[in-house]
């Protein structure tokens, strides 16, 4: 499944350039390693219909691929506008495919907010609800 962290590091770093007021929401204006710009939706803007999305786009896919279609799909929901001479992600996601790697994996990198509230980690939290006096993992059992 997809990870708090991609499975390769990843050598550079992003840089916010500017943030845009949306109400309460701001969008996150990236530069990337090439120069190019990207425009994030707030993670904390998300829908239960951007989880569906990405959750779909894996399919019956396994493994690497699942997690490069998993990638693509949450790139799809975050990315509101780029500076490419290309369809976004959101309208084509094989625009992604056109872009220099350096570039795709920092787009891949700025998704690390967004995994971790699309995808959080309900074992932990269920560890950390448990019942230290009950005799089962579940206290209501």
């Amino acid at each position: 499944m997809w990870g708090a962290a991609p499975a390769f590091p990843l050598p550079h770093t992003t840089q916010t350039i500017e943030g845009e007021m949306e109400g309460t929401i701001m969008s996150k204006v990236v530069k990337l390693p090439s120069g190019a710009t990207a425009s994030f939706k707030d993670a904390n803007s998300l829908k239960v219909k951007d989880r569906n999305t990405v959750y779909e786009a894996a399919g019956d896919k396994d493994g690497v691929a699942q997690n490069i279609a998993l990638g693509n799909a949450l790139l799809s929901v975050l990315i509101e506008e780029w500076s490419y001479d290309l369809l976004p992600p959101s309208v084509k996601i094989e625009s992604l495919g056109e872009l220099p790697i350096a570039d795709y994996d920092a787009l891949i990198e700025e998704t690390l907010e967004a995994q971790k509230i699309m995808f959080p980690d309900f074992a932990k939290s269920l560890q950390t609800e448990a019942d230290p006096k009950a005799d089962t993992a579940n206290s209501n059992a």
